[in-house]
Parts: structure tokens; sequence; C-alpha cells
């Protein structure tokens, strides 16, 4: 996965890594901002506010292993990032982020992530997804479809390409692409390139088959001066990505068989691209 630059808030960030590790006695020496209306005030709930320094809101506490609460957090301030868990002691005594193993090894938090977070942002993606400058890849009636956003200079981005040829060409798979451009200077030229082509799936396939891996290069000259259309189409799609914060490409959006919105970040590899494929309704 290629990763945006401003995913996850610097403030936040360097909050996480160097004040989490705090004791209690920190909440004590620091009036606590009020947590929201909507979370019960705690003790654990106070040691995350008073440890991010009144920088993140908590949206939404739900009870963890053992005597842990979790605490979705987000930037506040129109701060830009992406939601994270926090976790903390009933007693307020400690938090964290980061991995949470059960005793049987199962990583716990990134089940909580999918279940808190990742299920939140597939649905309200899933609305909105459909208001994109999308192009279609496939057949529009296959019985697996997916969204995909894009990079054009996104190396796993052209990985996911590659791999989804044979299923495209059978007819079992529809991508709608929606490409961006962040990862480089030639990002956003790139994109409007295709989005602008009077055959953008041409345009596409040329970008992805004469992709440089070495130089992780689109394959495409990008377009110099996009005409107002072809921008309006690019903002549309930079505005869609700008509101869900996703941490980087490729991320596909789609419902299930039983028509629950799904998001995946990432590449499917091996056995869990077949899977993931299969896994996907109609639209």
């Amino acid at each position: 996965m290629r990763f945006k630059p401003y995913l996850l808030s610097a403030a936040l960030a360097s909050i996480f890594a160097a004040d989490l590790s705090l004791a209690a006695t920190t909440s004590t020496q620091t009036k606590n901002t009020a947590a929201p209306a909507t979370v019960a005030s705690s003790k654990a709930s106070d040691l995350v506010l008073t440890l991010t320094k009144g920088q993140a809101t908590i949206v939404q506490s739900f009870d963890s292993l053992g005597n842990l609460e979790g605490f979705v957090v987000k930037p506040s301030g129109g701060q830009q990032g992406q939601p994270t868990i926090v976790y903390a002691d009933k007693g307020g005594q400690y938090a964290f982020v980061g991995a949470l193993l059960t005793p049987t090894g199962d990583n716990q938090s990134a089940a909580d992530n999918q279940k808190y977070i990742v299920s939140t942002i597939a649905q309200q993606a899933f609305a909105k997804a459909k208001d994109t400058a999308w192009i279609l890849d496939g057949k529009a009636d296959a019985k697996h479809v997916t969204y995909a956003v894009a990079d054009p200079n996104c190396i796993y981005c052209n990985k996911l390409y590659e791999v989804t040829r044979p299923y495209v060409k059978s007819g079992d798979l529809a991508i709608r692409w929606i490409w961006v451009g962040f990862l480089k200077p030639s990002s956003a030229g790139l994109a409007q390139a295709i989005l602008g082509s009077k055959d953008p799936v041409q345009a596409m396939a040329q970008d992805e088959d004469k992709f440089n891996a070495a130089t992780e290069q689109g394959g495409l000259t990008p377009l110099a001066n996009p005409p107002k259309d072809v921008m309006d189409k690019f903002k549309k799609n930079m505005a869609f990505i700008g509101e869900f914060q996703f941490p980087g490409t490729p991320v596909l959006i789609y419902q299930d068989q039983s028509g629950k919105p799904q998001a995946a970040f990432g590449l499917p590899v091996a056995d869990q691209l077949t899977k993931t494929i299969n896994s996907m309704g109609k639209m």
C-alpha cells in the first residue's frame, strides 16, 4: 500500500508515541477535557483525553479484553487524519495504541479496528462512491463488482490491475476505478490524463501496462493543461478520498453477497485476492 502523506494527524501521532506510556498521575495534574455526551466519562476516558491534550475527540467507547476499555479517537480542531483506537485500563492507570493479542494469539485490535472503524468508513464511502468520476473496467453485469481507489504512480495499484486481469477478462469481475493523484508530482497529471481520455479504459491500460516498476512511474504522459470538465472530475475524486482519509492506495470498496458494505485497504495477496473477489456482490 502506498500511503498518503497527511493521513495520520502529526499532532496525534507524536502524542501517541510520546505520551501514552504516562502513568495515571499525569491525569491528576492536568485538567481533563470533557468527554462527548455520547461517551460516558470514566477514569479510562479521562486518561485518554488528558494524554491527547485536547487535540482529539473520543467518538465511541467499548469494552475490550479483561480490564481494558477501547476508545475510537479522531483528531479535533479541523485536523486531518483517520480515527484510531486507544486502549486504557478502567482504573485510568495506563493507555496504549497498537496490537492487542488474545491468549490464543488472535489480533483483537485488528478485529476492533474492523468493527468500529473500517465498517463505518465502508458504509459511508460505499454510499458516496457512486458520485465519483469512476471508470468501468469490465462488464457492467459482472457477478462481482468493486470500486478501487488508485493512484497512477502506485506500484500496488499496478499490481492490483495486473492480478485482476483474468477475473475481469472472464467477465466475473468489474472494477469501478476511482483515479486520484497524490503520491508524486506527476500523479495528478496522470490521473487527469486517464479521466480526460476519449477512451479512458485504454488510457488506464496504457498507464498500467507500461508502468515502470523501478521508478514507480505510470506509463502515460501527464496531462499538462486539463480542461475544466476534467478538473471537475479529478477534484470530485480527490474530495472523496479527502473526506474519508483512506490510509493509502489501493482501496477496495464493495458490498458483500449479503449487501453489507465492505472496505479492504492494500493489495490482497495469494488466496486472499480470490476470497475477497468471491465475497463481492453485484451493484
